[in-house]
Parts: C-alpha cells; sequence; structure tokens
C-alpha cells in the first residue's frame, strides 16, 4: 500500500517508520527536508506530491490552520490525490473542520483519527486511536491504522473522533492544572515529593496524568519534570486543545467553567514563557513573579 505521511514530527516521525516497517511504500513530507531524510522512504515536497498514486494521505500536524492547508491549499493532498483516496486527520483539531473536509473533498474518503499517548505511545505503536467518518472508510483504514495503535475504535461520523480527543484533553488539562495546584500546596506545606506521589498514586487522586507528569522533580526520571520539562506534549497544545473544547461546548450551549479555570493557567503559564514546556510546567507559572503562584 502506497501512504503519504504529511509532518515527520514527534508523532508523525514514528507513525511513519512502523508503516514503512511493515512493508507499506511510505512517502514522507515535511517543512524540514531534515526529518523526512530521517525516515528513509521516498520524499515529497508538497502534500499534492505525497498524495499523488497514494491509496491514503496521514497528517499529523500542530494545528486546525495547518491541517487546512495542507488539505485544501493551492497544493493540498486534495489536489493530488486520485479519487476514492482516503486523507486521515491525526491531528486534534476542531470537529467542524473534519465534516468541512468531508464535504469538500467529496471524491476522497475523508477520516478524523486524532491520538491519544504522546511521543512514547507513538514510538511504541501503543497510541489510541480515535476515528470519526464512515465505517467502510473505517474498514479500509483499520489495517494500517492497527499498526500505530493499540487500541483504534470507530466513534461515529465525520468529527466524533475529534470531539473524542477533545473531552479526553479537557479531563487531562484540567486534571494536569489541579495536580499542580496540589503539590505547590504540599511543597508549602514541606511534604516532600515522594512521599506525596506515593501517596496521591494509592489514593483517589491518582491518575495517568499524575502517573506521566508529577510536576515535582526528582521522583521519577522519566516524567518531563525531572527532565527541565522537556516536553511529552507542550503547553501551547494542551491550551489549544482546551480552547477548542470550550468552543465545542458553547456550540451545545455547555459552560466549561473547570475547562476556562485550568485554561486561564495554561494562558499565565503561556505569558511567563513556558509555552514550549511539557504542560505539566504549568506547576512553574508565577515563578517570574518570585514564586508558584
Amino acid at each position: 500500500m502506497r501512504i503519504g505521511v504529511v509532518g515527520l514530527g514527534t508523532m508523525g516521525l514514528p507513525l511513519a517508520r512502523h508503516l514503512l516497517a511493515a512493508g507499506h511504500d511510505v512517502v514522507g513530507c515535511d517543512l524540514e527536508p531534515g526529518r523526512v531524510a530521517a525516515l528513509g522512504g521516498e520524499r515529497a515536497t508538497t502534500p499534492a506530491e505525497a498524495a499523488d498514486g497514494a491509496d491514503a494521505v496521514l497528517f499529523s500536524l500542530p494545528s486546525p490552520t495547518s491541517v487546512e492547508h495542507a488539505v485544501l491549499g493551492p497544493e493540498g493532498a486534495r489536489t493530488g490525490a486520485s479519487s476514492g483516496a482516503l486523507l486521515v486527520d491525526m491531528s486534534t483539531s476542531p470537529p467542524a473542520l473534519a465534516r468541512r473536509l468531508a464535504v469538500e473533498c467529496l471524491e476522497l474518503e475523508v477520516l478524523d483519527a486524532p491520538v491519544s499517548g504522546g511521543p512514547r505511545g507513538a514510538s511504541d505503536a501503543t497510541l489510541t486511536i480515535m476515528v470519526g467518518g464512515t465505517q467502510p472508510a473505517f474498514e479500509r483504514a483499520r489495517p494500517f491504522l492497527e499498526l500505530l495503535g493499540s487500541l483504534v475504535v470507530h466513534v461515529g461520523g465525520h468529527g466524533a473522533g475529534q470531539a473524542a480527543k477533545l473531552c479526553n484533553n479537557l479531563i487531562a488539562g484540567t486534571t494536569m492544572a489541579a495536580v499542580a495546584e496540589a503539590c505547590a500546596i504540599a511543597v508549602a506545606e514541606g511534604i516532600e515529593p515522594a512521599t506525596l506521589y506515593e501517596l496521591l498514586t494509592a489514593s483517589t487522586g491518582d491518575s495517568r496524568v499524575l502517573r506521566t507528569r508529577f510536576p515535582l522533580a526528582g521522583v521519577d526520571d522519566a516524567h518531563p519534570s525531572s527532565n527541565g520539562f522537556a516536553p511529552l506534549f507542550a503547553l501551547d497544545l494542551i491550551a489549544k486543545d482546551l480552547e477548542l473544547a470550550l468552543e465545542l461546548g458553547e456550540e451545545h450551549a455547555l459552560r466549561g467553567a473547570v475547562a476556562a479555570a485550568a485554561l486561564a493557567a495554561y494562558r499565565e503559564a503561556q505569558r511567563d514563557g513556558l509555552g514550549a514546556l511539557d504542560y505539566s510546567a504549568v506547576y512553574r507559572r508565577g515563578e517570574s513573579a518570585g514564586g508558584a503562584d
């Protein structure tokens, strides 16, 4: 199967490598030529070129704007794809964009298939993949998507995968903001980080966010806080996803007070210059003012 992969960053590159290792003919496309060279497959200079002759084109991009441009732009995949080809957006975007792509690419099969699991999940092929689109298109994509994740679920129609992903990241983002506040209180009270971590992971405050992103350094070498908050998932990205989740709620006249409060914390961290760090760095917001807030 010939598969184009547009976006070879921390997520897209390992996904493309899995497809290449499984014997697929993979064409890589990225603004950074070095990333395509790191893949070792065929190189395309534009999404249209990546889509030319491809059975499927996967997109792993950082923003809805970049997805829109890569699909619908003058050199977008739509202009190069053959009728019936699969376009699979594995980025996190608004459900409305997924539905728009499906409408504007009627000659193609469009799926939204955002993922959860981060760079580790991408590297280990243990991602959770949430798919929106038609059942026949999902069945066509399932064989190669199962090479990339341990759980591949058809959620519903176009946009349903994106909606599920935003629900997930709303929970992850608000949980991390709460963990950061709890850790700040514990530190102020003189509780040792390792002791706090041991207690929380055995109590009702436990969560996957806590177990992978404890914001106090030295407790677990694999956590971003123990590595200068090197990003597994950037703070800028969780802020973007919380904003998208709030907008989706507003479309349904639903209030998101908890998510809005968490987003305010991430916005403060962005103003403090922490946006490129892992989103657990929300713990460090306010440090420039003389201490964690």
